[in-house]
């Protein structure tokens, strides 16, 4: 298993922390097609019910010139 992916900093960037989200959301892609043995409507059921990605960058960190 790969290691998990650090959390964003306070000086990280926006850029690399959706990348991050990106990449994770990438993993689960591929462990649920691989779980469902090919089924990709399956796969992608369980997807939306589990990805986190999304809501994440929506929750969204403030860019480093809008810190207070």
């Amino acid at each position: 298993m790969p290691e998990p992916t650090p959390e964003p900093t306070e000086d990280s960037t926006v850029d690399d922390w959706f990348g991050q989200n990106v990449a994770r959301d990438q993993e689960l892609a591929d462990e649920l097609v691989e779980e469902e043995r090919g089924d990709l409507g399956r796969a992608e059921e369980r997807f939306e019910e589990e990805a986190e990605g999304q809501d994440r960058y929506e929750a969204g960190r403030p860019r480093p010139d809008e810190r207070a």
